[in-house]
């Protein structure tokens, strides 16, 4: 999500004067840059090499990136990509693909000079000056290479012959690309669209396997820690897995990045945005679950903002704000009609014209990361030799090294987002890779003390009068009551104390085990289909409500043959959850909040909020009872 932060457009602006930057009153002009030195330009060789070497994480699609007041720096090289260094190396860049033009290296020379036009998009421009591309850099070229127009070249070489195994590779990007198209719901563009589309894929898949090689890698073993958390997010709302490749291109899969402009985690969102989707708390935004459900909610909105079936101009708007694609829709002779990303794409600043295709690169690698060059495990292969477990707190590594039988380096080589020198891990619930057979010890070893809860064992009732009923088996508490365990369930207390011979006054012993029986309904099979009953509270709403059990708010309706969508506190829902759950009640500990129940059990912020008739301002006790809906 880029946000452009104006201190750094200032700042850019600042820094191109300081440099000797030309300017007239008709506008923008060229501006001067200090030339780079021979050292950095000596060869390329040499240029590929440092680029190489800091390409990591230093320039994450427009965003620069510290790791947070927790995390350690992600590698030794690594450094935020500030307005002056993304300027110089775009201009070293530039150089290098002058020179190789120059040596005959045509090919060589425009993928340099493709890079650079990619990197000089990080550096924060005022949009008037993005939009000179290259030219922007010709006054700070060194003498022997001022005479060339930048523009002129870069765009000579774009339309020159390609090697024979690019063309092979451009018809399978093509495929690719009209697959994943398809997928987001999008329009099959006019063949010139289609063409400069395909070409920009292609572009930023020779970024990825060029200068960005090392970045690229180190995302995409990150991907691995974090995609499942995105497939159980998009599965269940129809949301095109390629859009997850937004987040490689957002932080790299870094839950701990932080941009420039304040933007933080997984999907970069900055605190305003943020809350209008349930972050509220610095730690909900590294909260990759979390994250992940406020991008997947304000996609849908966006779709429904734009009236477009198409993901594509989304996204566009998850770049550029929803501001923009209005004003873009706004100058089309019909904007209902045109209503699709192909026929605003014009109107867009640069940088969000090029994040589609950034995207749509990453998807295409990741089909067959050998078939463009990289030699990335999988998986599945990853399985095989690591277990990944989740460290709750932040731990020491020889400390985990010591549980886990290996090294501190063992531990800093198999998991990319730690850096060379970590002595720790950067952050609470960090998904660390250890060797295969050492999960388990570590993550005993690292479990926090087990919250007070139910224990919960789904059986088949017995009782004469219960056919086709699920028999819930409950522990009772301390400082549990009769009444609180019944309504976990939605049931009544005078039928919890029925079934398991209670009289008043209802008194419960700790240990002391209960049987709730609750209705089954028929499945296809005919057999008794699992089922909970949700006792509605205040504030809640049926989308939430729907929520908590990853099913459509339209299909409780129909369980409970409601007619409206208007609730009553108090009144019980039927729910027959997407997924095996379970009913937990916690008790309130002093320090508790809401956010930290919500991680300890690995839910969303806001399902317990809704299920316990919360409001985000609304303050929790020590001794208080929370339901907790678990998958």
């Amino acid at each position: 999500m880029r946000h452009r932060n104006l201190f750094t457009s200032l700042l850019s602006l600042v820094l191109l004067s300081l440099w000797g930057c030309a300017q007239t009153t008709g506008g923008p002009q060229m501006v001067t840059l200090p030339s780079p030195s021979p050292e950095a330009t000596s060869s390329q060789a040499q240029s590929t090499a440092r680029g190489n070497d800091q390409s990591a994480f230093e320039a994450i699609s427009g965003q620069g990136y510290d790791a947070g007041p927790i995390a350690e720096p992600l590698e030794d090289t690594d450094q935020t990509l500030t307005t002056r260094l993304a300027l110089e190396r775009a201009l070293e860049w530039a150089s290098e693909g002058l020179r190789l033009y120059q040596d005959g290296d045509h090919e060589a020379a425009r993928r340099s000079l493709s890079d650079a036009r990619i990197i000089l998009l990080e550096a924060d421009l005022p949009e008037a000056i993005q939009e000179q591309g290259l030219s922007v850099l010709s006054c700070a070229l060194s003498e022997e290479l001022r005479h060339h127009d930048l523009e002129a070249v870069a765009e000579i070489l774009e339309v020159g012959a390609r090697p024979a195994g690019e063309l092979e590779d451009r018809e399978l990007i093509e495929r690719e690309v009209l697959r994943i198209l398809r997928r987001f719901g999008a329009v099959t563009p006019r063949a010139a669209y289609l063409d400069v589309f395909v070409d920009e894929v292609q572009r930023y898949i020779d970024f990825y396997r060029g200068h960005h090689r090392e970045f690229f890698e180190r995302a995409y073993l990150r991907k691995h820690k974090y995609w499942p958390a995105i497939e159980a997010v998009f599965g269940p709302r129809n949301i095109p897995i390629e859009l997850g490749y937004m987040a490689l291109v957002e932080s790299g899969f870094n839950p701990r990045a932080r941009s420039r402009a304040g933007a933080r985690g997984l999907w970069q969102f900055i605190p305003s945005t943020g809350k209008r989707y349930g972050l509220r708390r610095v730690d909900d935004f590294y909260d990759v679950r979390m994250a992940t459900e406020a991008a997947s909610e304000y996609l849908l909105d966006l779709i429904g903002i734009f009236g477009s079936p198409s993901f594509l101009m989304a996204t566009a708007a998850y770049n550029a704000g929803e501001g923009r694609i209005q004003r873009c829709l706004m100058e089309l002779d019909d904007p209902f009609e045109k209503r699709n990303f192909w026929e605003i794409r014009g109107c867009l600043a640069r940088e969000t014209r090029e994040y589609v295709p950034r995207i749509m690169a990453a998807a295409v690698i990741a089909t067959d990361p050998r078939r463009f060059g990289f030699d990335l495990p999988t998986a599945d292969e990853l399985a095989e030799t690591y277990d990944l477990v989740t460290v709750p707190a932040v731990t020491r590594l020889s400390t985990l090294a010591r549980r886990a039988g290996t090294t501190v380096a063992v531990l800093r080589t198999a998991n990319s987002d730690l850096s060379s020198t970590a002595s720790a891990t950067p952050a609470r619930f960090f998904p660390l890779y250890v060797p295969r057979g050492s999960g388990e010890r570590v993550a005993s070893a690292t479990a926090p003390a087990p919250a007070r809860a139910d224990e919960t064992v789904v059986v088949r009732a017995p009782a004469s009068g219960a056919r086709d009923r699920e028999a819930i088996e409950v522990v009772v508490r301390s400082g549990d009551t009769l009444s609180e365990i019944a309504e976990s369930y939605g049931l009544r207390y005078t039928q919890v104390a029925q079934w398991n011979g209670l009289s008043r006054p209802y008194r419960l012993a700790v240990g002391q085990k209960l049987r709730l029986y609750t209705s089954g309904s028929p499945g296809a099979n005919g057999a008794s289909a699992p089922h909970l009953v949700y006792r509605v509270k205040r504030g809640n709403t049926l989308r939430a409500i729907a929520d908590i059990f990853s099913v459509r708010y339209r299909d409780v309706m129909a369980w409970n043959d409601l007619k409206s969508i208007s609730l009553q506190v108090g009144q019980q829902l039927v729910i027959h959850p997407s997924r095996a759950m379970r009913v937990e009640r916690y008790r309130v500990r002093r320090g508790d909040t809401v956010a930290r129940i919500a991680r300890r059990f690995g839910v969303p912020v806001r399902d317990v909020l809704t299920a316990n008739g919360l409001g985000s301002r609304s303050l929790i006790r020590p001794g208080q009872s929370l339901l907790v809906y678990i998958t």
